[in-house]
């Protein structure tokens, strides 16, 4: 029977580190895939829908052109399969450098199996047909769309972020069933390229992790490109038809309603932890619907396994299951040294304006510590924004009594990465003043930082 120092369970994004890492250190490692190497993130998550934005993105700008001073562009029908080969072209040039090959020359013996990884015990996990022991593991399976109640016979017209990328023929329209970050971007980008667009979600209004402030010029931008929004109404169940119309149940203000609609419905409920077949309870592994139960050391029930990344975490970022991958890692080969600590965890929603955001939200701070002092500058106040034409949008801070940085949102051109300064400095705790002090090139979008705490700073001298 073969033996490995370390086994990963899932070759995604938190699979790869951990197995890289592990290999790295000079362990030996095998490498467990049900589907693909890459995971989500290269077939079906940021990869493809990042590009298919900037599609969308990039065909829209020709509307803007009149603005600009431009002469208006006439365009022939748009060939929406083009579009989906040039996304499929993108993915297979990133998993041209994931395939199992790529890591076996590396010393990491991969497994891809459909049947995926189940454990006989904390120390065996069976691959097919074959057994191996393993030392240490860590569990990486991910997540997957959650399920939706569907009568009738054609379940597989449901579309997800999964199924979505397998379409060449482009929908008239679609429904979004549920108002998060994916019906947010691609809901965008499909109603640019000319699909008619509406959006249900359970919460009084879509987008409901954001910030108020945030979430009301992203629903305002949303609603200008003609998408509409049905919320307060939670999802029961579908009757998807052959031919249509497609009926749609749902619970509105404490009563039963039904949409009846030609479009195409989008699953976008939120993900659900991949944990059916891995037979948790054979290596003594405590978990529940949330997914794999964990200590602050992402260590497992079992002392020997751990867990990283959307099985694991309601954070459910590619960013997020890298960190926690090499948490893992560490810990496993130094002892429990260090713990999850994803109070510093910057994100970003990537529709236009982008949004970004960091640490507590207004409300969240205010929830935790009270009195707080919160500061905003628009980016219609810095000229870079005012040269791109893209002036919609703010940052705002939230602070403690004695200034040190709770939290920031933002939203605007290229968001995600002005972001990352407060990121840096909440992490590092450093000062406002660092930001005061440091020198920003000009004119550059990030200038919005020092802006702000500049504004802030000279608002208490007033």
């Amino acid at each position: 029977m073969d033996h490995y120092d370390i086994a990963v369970i899932g070759a995604g994004s938190a699979g790869l580190v951990a197995a890289l890492t592990a290999n790295r250190a000079g362990r030996k490692v095998a490498m467990v895939e049900k589907n693909k190497v890459g995971g989500e993130c290269t077939h079906s998550g940021c990869v493809p829908s990042k590009t298919f934005i900037n599609c969308a993105r990039t065909f829209h700008a020709r509307k803007n052109f009149p603005a600009l001073g431009l002469p208006p562009v006439s365009v022939g029908e748009l060939d929406f399969a083009s579009v989906m080969e040039h996304v499929d072209a993108v993915v297979q040039g990133i998993y041209a450098h994931e395939q199992p090959s790529v890591f076996q020359s590396q010393g990491i013996d991969v497994f891809v199996d459909s049947a995926g990884a189940r454990f006989l015990s904390a120390q065996e996990i069976q691959v097919g047909d074959r057994v191996f022991q393993s030392d240490y593991t860590v569990i990486c399976t991910g997540s997957a769309p959650q399920v939706i109640p569907i009568a009738g016979h054609r379940m597989e017209d449901i579309l997800t972020n999964e199924s979505f990328w397998r379409l060449r023929e482009q929908p008239p329209e679609v429904m979004f069933l549920g108002g998060g970050v994916i019906a947010a971007e691609l809901g965008q980008s499909l109603a640019r390229l000319g699909t008619q667009v509406t959006i249900v979600d359970l919460g009084p209004r879509i987008l409901g992790v954001v910030d108020d402030e945030v979430a009301a010029v992203a629903i305002a931008a949303l609603q200008s490109e003609g998408i509409r929004l049905i919320t307060s109404s939670k999802v029961l169940s579908c009757d998807v038809r052959q031919g249509g119309p497609n009926t749609v149940y749902v619970e509105q203000n404490g009563e039963k309603r039904q949409f009846e609609t030609n479009a195409r419905l989008f699953a976008a409920m939120g993900r659900v932890p991949n944990i059916a077949g891995l037979d948790l309870e054979k290596a003594g592994i405590a978990y529940d619907r949330r997914g794999i139960q964990t200590n602050d050391y992402l260590q497992t029930t079992a002392p020997n396994i751990y867990a990283a990344g959307d099985v694991t975490t309601p954070f459910k970022f590619t960013h997020t299951a890298s960190y926690q991958a090499n948490l893992c890692i560490h810990n496993i080969l130094h002892g429990n040294q260090k713990q999850n600590d994803l109070s510093v965890l910057p994100w970003a929603i990537f529709m236009e304006p982008e949004i970004g955001h960091v640490g507590l939200s207004e409300a969240q701070a205010r929830n935790m510590h009270g009195d707080v002092r919160v500061f905003k500058v628009g980016t219609d106040s810095v000229d870079r924004f005012l040269t791109e034409s893209k002036t919609t949008g703010f940052m705002k801070v939230v602070l403690d009594e004695s200034d040190n940085i709770l939290g920031a949102d933002a939203v605007g051109a290229h968001a995600g990465e002005w972001i990352q300064f407060v990121t840096m400095a909440m992490k590092h705790k450093l000062p406002i003043t660092a930001f005061t002090e440091m020198i920003f090139a000009y004119p550059s979008f990030s200038e919005i930082v020092q802006k702000l705490f500049s504004r802030y700073l000279r608002s208490k001298t007033a």
